[in-house]
């Protein structure tokens, strides 16, 4: 009688220890599948959607139940095949499902899995406000008019607290702030090459995600700027390029290269940091009244100004001017405009040293080019208040003032926010609720 082959009998016995793990742990395995809900909020709106997956043994089965007053309606039950790793479903929430209303209604989200413990079950569970209905917009007033370049301001109400609000025109976005219980007030602007075909319309988005527009009448009122020509000299780039090459190295061109490099890559740079600053602000108005002028200033460059810079006979560039430049005796004494508080003091490329105010609501105000800085970031400032003094810091060929004003980031026309009478009717009249 032959003895028993103790290596084939150990090599099998491993084969079946380990196949024994491997069912164990692959089959009988215990890891429960992941359920994840889109949007996870206190509010649920007009659709939600289930994302569960389970890379082991696959999803088997996934339910969502909604519960109200006792009362369970089931919005998903469905069974996946073995092999399914994951699973996505969207359920539509409008119109409701028969047995549903918008209110509190708590949310029950089920899973199981293929294992061959009679697979491995995963329940969530979420108390939400449920609300598939959009917020209504109620504009005040019938008619409202916009300068070309210019501010203007809307006052609505909504019918439940929207998180969201505020003035879409054209591909801009302006937010309305609160004034009250579902009472907001929005400035918003008109670019200075606005076409008077623009849609402009009132949005607001409640907690749920509902979103709803409503037109409202908007008359833009043609505007026409003006025109420069301004000669680049050798003197100019001789006075005005070293304050820029000494504070960027990258700079290493010509001076004319540096010049050109200055004002187109530059400037946008600075007005992509200007718009960033302008989103950090107070959400009630801190100002009142016109706002101020520098005192006993001549202007000498205007708003929107189409400017064409040329160089030994040849037109080498063209820029936009956002601001009103303001000139008086150097190094003048530069007043706050109007209350407000301090967002920004500090060198700000081709604007030189520069202040800029919030007024609260998206309004700022900006003064430019100063030899010095007197006021500091975070500090509240009154009209009339000394911010600095005029210079010739930046992108400036004589000392003065470039003064402009801001909506949400978007350059205006500063001289309707020197005009007592366009403040009071476009303005003051309508934040009178």
């Amino acid at each position: 009688m032959k003895k028993p082959n103790w290596v084939i009998i150990a090599v099998l016995g491993i084969i079946v220890a380990g196949v024994g793990i491997w069912i164990g742990v692959f089959k009988f395995e215990r890891e429960k599948p992941t359920i994840q809900i889109i949007p996870d909020s206190r509010y649920l709106g007009q659709k939600i959607t289930v994302k569960v997956e389970d890379r082991k043994s696959g999803v088997a089965e996934v339910r969502v139940e909604a519960i109200q007053k006792g009362k369970t309606v089931t919005l998903l039950t469905e069974r996946f095949p073995k092999g399914t790793p994951n699973v996505e479903k969207t359920l539509a929430l409008l119109p409701l499902p028969q047995g549903l209303k918008d209110g509190e209604t708590q949310m029950k989200f089920l899973a199981r899995d293929h294992s061959w413990n009679k697979g491995n079950p995963v329940s969530l569970e979420r108390n939400v406000v449920l609300d598939t209905h959009p917020p209504q917009i109620t504009v005040f007033g019938p008619l409202h008019y916009i300068n070309k370049g210019g501010t203007g301001l809307v006052t609505y109400q909504t019918s439940e607290e929207t998180p969201v609000s505020g003035v879409q025109i054209g591909d801009l976005f302006f937010p309305g702030y609160s004034q009250g219980k579902n009472q907001y007030l929005a400035y918003f602007a008109s670019s200075h090459t606005a076409d008077k075909r623009v849609s402009v319309s009132a949005v607001a988005k409640d907690h749920a995600g509902n979103r709803t527009k409503t037109g409202f009448r908007l008359i833009l009122k043609s505007k026409a700027f003006k025109k420069d020509k301004i000669q680049i000299t050798e003197g100019f780039l001789k006075n005005v390029i070293p304050y820029f090459t000494e504070r960027d190295p990258s700079l290493q061109g010509t001076p004319l290269e540096n010049f050109l490099a200055v004002n187109r890559k530059q400037r946008e740079k600075d007005h992509r940091e200007i718009k960033n600053i302008c989103q950090q602000m107070d959400t009630q108005p801190l100002w009142s009244g016109p706002f101020l002028r520098l005192p006993n200033s001549k202007p000498m460059a205007s708003f929107a100004e189409d400017r064409t810079y040329w160089y030994d006979g040849k037109e080498i560039d063209r820029q936009v001017h956002l601001g009103v430049d303001l000139a008086s005796i150097a190094q003048s004494p530069v007043p706050a405009a109007n209350s407000g508080r301090v967002a920004f003091a500090g060198p700000l490329g081709i604007y030189g040293n520069t202040v800029m105010i919030d007024h609260g609501c998206g309004l700022f105000s900006m003064y430019s080019h100063l030899s010095r800085i007197e006021t500091e970031v975070k500090k509240e400032v009154k009209k009339g208040e000394i911010l600095g003094r005029t210079g010739t810091t930046g992108l400036a060929g004589g000392d003065h003032l470039h003064f402009s004003m801001l909506v949400n980031g978007v350059f205006v026309n500063p001289i309707e926010w020197w005009d007592e009478h366009w403040i009071k009717d476009n303005i003051e009249k309508k934040m009178k609720f």
